[in-house]
């Protein structure tokens, strides 16, 4: 999940391309496993009936808070220009014994549709 990345732009480039490629998906129902930890995700997989395209990024990824700010930003310039939504974020620290150990955020991706989309196949 590392990226060699220079600059807070850099970031909000792959946070971009990120979230439209999340956004622009067909959404994925996904079963209902979690770990211990990730009450969290639970809720979030809850709230939209377990369909959801997913967006990780471990937070050690990121040399500052203002390249997470960068590529937050882009990953939601990526999903609204896809035609979705964020529809629940969380981060959760997982302990530092397993591989990916740490803080990592995760973006669960939904895209609405009104009755004006009845008519469509």
């Amino acid at each position: 999940m590392t990226d060699t990345v220079k600059s807070d732009e850099d970031w909000h480039e792959i946070g971009f391309a990120e979230g439209a490629e999340a956004g622009g998906a067909e959404m994925v129902f996904r079963e209902p496993y979690f770990e211990p930890l990730e009450e969290a995700l639970a809720m979030g997989h809850a709230v939209l009936n377990g369909t959801y395209n997913l967006i990780r990024r471990r937070q050690i990824d990121f040399h500052s808070f203002d390249e997470l700010q960068a590529w937050m930003g882009g990953v939601n310039a990526g999903i609204v220009s896809a035609g979705a939504r964020v529809g629940f974020q969380t981060s959760i620290e997982y302990p530092y014994s397993r591989p990916d150990g740490g803080a990592v955020t995760y973006i669960l991706v939904t895209r609405d549709f009104g009755p004006w989309d009845e008519t469509l196949n």
